[in-house]
């Protein structure tokens, strides 16, 4: 695949963010990250549940040309057409932000890895309703002989490490 590297903006939407979220500071943290890729002038793509594809947090709302793509699935890979427009973008590797750990996250990064792509997980700009689980998935001290954690198939980045490969 290729080297160039997207940032993926996942269920950050107000209802989720404000519903399934441990980490208050989550939105702010996603929109460091956001910044950082832009900055950066990586390609960025938002992926969101299609009911809510119109309540995506101020915070984090896409810019023009940033395309937001409806899923009706966990992963943002199963009911969209990410994997094409990557490939179209000449992406190979993915940096992931989002809402809630446990499910989008966690199902996007392992499609993502399973497809290919090199994989990077915005720690800061991820929550989920249970900060254990959360923890679980990208702190390798947690559960360290566990095959769950997102740690295994992806790099664990700051916001501000968000445009560097």
């Amino acid at each position: 695949m290729a080297e160039r590297t997207a940032f993926l903006a996942l269920d950050l939407v107000t209802y989720i963010i404000d519903n399934y979220s441990h980490d208050p500071a989550v939105v702010q943290h996603a929109s460091q990250a956001l910044e950082s890729a832009r900055t950066a002038g990586l390609p960025v793509f938002h992926a969101v549940p299609g009911p809510m594809r119109e309540q995506i947090h101020p915070a984090v709302a896409p810019r023009d040309g940033e395309p937001v793509l409806a899923k009706s699935s966990f992963s943002a890979f199963a009911t969209t057409d990410l994997h094409e427009r990557l490939r179209e973008a000449e992406v190979g590797r993915l940096v992931v932000a989002g809402v809630a750990t446990s499910g989008t996250v966690l199902s996007t990064a392992r499609w993502a890895h399973d497809l290919g792509y090199q994989v990077a997980v915005c720690a800061d700009a991820c929550a989920d309703p249970d900060p254990q689980a959360h923890a679980a998935l990208v702190d390798p001290s947690i559960f360290p002989e566990s095959w769950l954690g997102l740690w295994r198939i992806a790099d664990m980045v700051r916001p501000a490490q968000v445009g560097t490969p």
